[in-house]
């Protein structure tokens, strides 16, 4: 199966707007198995509108978020999957290169040059495989 985009729906980065991006989604007769979430604030919100509906995290819905925000984390039950940010890492970045147009004087327009730092995947109790119909 190819992307859909009609599982995508768009609203406020934070757990209302998930609750309300889920409450759209999670109805539907071919509703997914999964969702994945912009931020550990929207799994929240997608966590109270699968519980509204009857369903279970994981063994009805896995919901996976992205920053691995530790409040959430140890505070969400079951303790959601998640894409972790390498916060140190972005950190470190941002300063080498703060530090090397310092050190040029150069002066610079446009966007800066775009890098990739892993982000590594948490694994956690809110995934398992798809229910079976």
């Amino acid at each position: 199966m190819g992307f859909n985009p009609a599982l995508v729906v768009a609203d406020r980065s934070d757990a209302l707007g998930s609750y309300r991006a889920a409450r759209a989604l999670l109805p539907s007769a071919h509703r997914p198995t999964a969702l994945f979430c912009f931020n550990g604030r929207m799994a929240m919100g997608a966590y109270r509108a699968a519980a509204e509906l009857g369903l279970t995290v994981p063994t009805d819905l896995s919901v996976i978020g992205f920053d691995n925000q530790e409040l959430i984390s140890e505070n969400l039950h079951p303790a959601p999957a998640t894409v972790a940010l390498p916060h140190y890492g972005m950190g470190a970045r941002a300063i080498a290169r703060l530090q090397a147009v310092i050190d040029t004087s150069e002066t610079t327009t446009g966007p800066a040059p775009q890098e990739v730092l892993r982000c590594p995947l948490v694994i956690r109790d809110s995934v398992a495989p798809p229910p079976r119909y």
